[in-house]
Formats: C-alpha cells, structure tokens, sequence
C-alpha cells in the first residue's frame, strides 16, 4: 500500500540553494532570510567561480588575480525561490551600511540591478526594512556549507567575528579541528 503525504520528503543530499546573480537586463527584488553576510576571495577559474584556496591554490600559482564576492541567503519576491545572493566588494558596500544601521540583515528588502542593463555592468543595490507582519521566511541556512556543496570543496572549521568592513583581514584556518576535537579559530587583524 503507498505512503502519501502532502509534503515531499527533507532531502538527505545537503544544502541545495541555487546560486544568483543580478540579472541584465532586469532586476532582482528579495528579502534577506540571513542575519549577516558571508564572504571570500574567488578565482574566475575554468570557466567558473571558485574559491581562492591558500597556500597551494592553483589559480594564484597560475597568476590569476582574486576578487572579493559575498553572500546571502534571500527569498524572490515574485518566484518565492530560496537562493544565494552573490555579490562583488563594492555591492556588498550597501549590506554592510545596512546592518550597521538596523544590527541585522535579516528581512532587508533590497533591489538588485545592473547599470546600463550590460552583463558586465556595476551592480546598484537599494535596501530598506521589510514589514514582514504577514510574511514567514524561510530558515535561515548555513551559508558556507551551502557554498562549499556547490563549489564541491570540504567545508572549513571557521568562527567570523565582528563586521568584515571593520577588519583589514581575516584568516580562516581551514583544518577540520585540531587533534584534541576543539574548532580552529579566525583571527581577526584590525586597521590602526
């Protein structure tokens, strides 16, 4: 005899948000569904994006230099998809302004879109609060577990501390743990 349901089954393959972009021509209007922002060097390496992976990285001993992206989790105002956001350094700019104001980034509203709708064109993003009184978002998900599933990398120990545009650098130490268990640390070097 089946088993039916009016839901379909979690799913046992791991984190599985689709990554996006800002669109050209268009635009793109969320709600951010994660409290802050996360974010990495990346290498455009084999026709996609990858992360800058010290001391052996292979696109940084072929010459390639990385960019900055950052990420976030948001949900589509008009399809109602769950998706990564990813964005340059300077798009991140409007995110990181926005947190300092409102302590989170959670149930931001932002619009996302291209100047001069060219593929290549700078990224202008718009924020504001969201009302979400009649609004349930979706659970916030572990972001770099979500990026290591899609880059297919292993997923590095790492602890982020404090705002990123406060910090002039941050290491992660990507071991898995230490011998006795306990999880690496990021330290976190702060402009004079």
């Amino acid at each position: 005899m089946p088993n039916f349901t009016n839901v379909p089954p979690n799913s046992g393959q791991g984190p599985s948000l689709r990554l996006r972009r800002t669109p050209a021509p268009g635009k793109l209007t969320a709600i951010v569904t994660c409290e802050r922002l996360v974010g990495c060097p990346t290498h455009f390496w084999h026709m996609r994006t990858v992360p800058c992976e010290p001391p052996n990285c292979e696109a940084c001993s072929n010459g390639l230099p990385w960019r900055w992206h950052g990420y976030l989790s948001a949900v589509d105002m008009k399809t109602n998809e769950h998706f990564i956001f990813e964005m340059t350094a300077q798009a991140a700019e409007t995110f990181t302004t926005y947190a300092e104001r409102h302590g989170t980034l959670l149930g931001c509203l932002f619009e996302s879109h291209r100047l001069g709708d060219h593929a290549n064109g700078r990224v202008l993003v718009r924020c504001k609060p969201m009302d979400l009184t009649n609004i349930t978002l979706p659970k916030s998900p572990n972001l770099i577990a979500c990026l290591c599933h899609i880059w297919n990398v292993e997923q590095p120990t790492v602890s982020i501390e404090g705002l990123l545009k406060k910090a002039d650098r941050i290491r992660i130490d990507q071991s898995k743990a230490n011998s006795n268990g306990s999880k690496a640390k990021t330290s976190t070097k702060k402009g004079s």
